[in-house]
């Protein structure tokens, strides 16, 4: 029957395991989150970029055969997101809806042009390239005229350069800390083994023989503490899909899934290394230094 002291090392040594794979888990949990940032945040630039409007105003006389045409080899192109086409009538009603009255009766007349609404692909949505695409689209005897603004693409295109910069830099800073505390962690709780890895010493057991099992337990608290993680991260992106349904897409399972695994990775390889270096800093140092 296991003493009182006994029992009290157990517990001990149970509410340790316990807490070192809480605290991984929850820097690991951060660390997902982020990643989810970064992966989403190049999303929503690709979503901005391609909902910048090129508006390609016909000629009050082009021929419907040949807009249609001009429409279709617009979407044949590889920098071409999708088109749309509105007639002078569509376009007078939505400006109607949008005034909230009819401006024809008062004008008499519909002064708006037929037009053509080009939205691009994230890759070509930057001022050098729209100019490029503007000037061959001007060359149709169908165009009237190309309305776009360069200075929102330019300022779009930069703000999403600085917002990357700072996530890239942001989830850098994050992964020192998060292998800083797991680090911290892992060291604490060796430290309180410190005595038990001494006593294996002097009994003569070999350093690798000392670590095999350290080790092993490092690996599956990091095993453990990625699969909260992982449980954590899944209910932040249930939450996130049913409060915003399109926020995911089909394709972005094999991303989380991805994502998991990379969580689950550094869960394994930083515990296990980092127990692997606490150990090693005991069996190197000196019988003084451990009390």
């Amino acid at each position: 029957m296991a003493t009182s002291p006994d029992k009290f090392a157990k517990r001990r040594a149970r509410s340790s395991a316990i807490s070192t794979v809480i605290g991984i888990s929850l820097v690991l949990f951060m660390l997902g989150i982020l990643t989810v940032l970064i992966l989403n945040a190049q999303k929503l630039s690709n979503y901005v970029k391609e909902n910048i409007q090129v508006q390609l105003f016909l000629e009050d006389g082009a021929n419907e055969a040949d807009v249609m045409r001009m429409k279709k080899e617009l979407d044949a192109e590889v920098f071409t997101k999708s088109t749309e086409y509105v007639s002078k009538e569509d376009a007078a009603q939505q400006l109607s809806d949008d005034l909230g009255e009819d401006f024809l009766e008062f004008l008499g007349y519909n002064p708006l042009q037929s037009m053509i609404e080009l939205r691009l692909n994230a890759d070509y949505a930057q001022p050098d390239s729209i100019l490029t695409i503007v000037q061959q689209i001007e060359t149709h005897p169908e165009i009237a005229e190309v309305i776009y603004s360069p200075n929102l693409i330019r300022q779009i295109n930069e703000n999403v350069n600085k917002i990357g910069l700072f996530l890239l830099g942001f989830s850098f800073l994050l992964l020192l800390v998060a292998i800083a505390l797991i680090n911290n962690t892992i060291r604490l709780t060796i430290y309180s083994k410190r005595f038990t890895i001494r006593s294996m010493q002097l009994v003569g057991a070999t350093g690798g023989f000392i670590q095999r099992p350290f080790i092993f337990t490092g690996i599956l608290q990091g095993l453990y503490a990625s699969f909260i993680a992982i449980l954590l991260i899944l209910g932040v992106l249930y939450t996130i899909r049913t409060e915003v349904p399109e926020f995911f897409e089909l394709n972005d399972l094999i991303m989380f899934v991805k994502l998991f695994g990379l969580v689950a990775l550094l869960g394994i390889v930083i515990s296990g290394l980092s127990t692997l270096f606490a150990v090693r800093r005991y069996l190197r140092a000196d019988a003084s230094k451990i009390y």
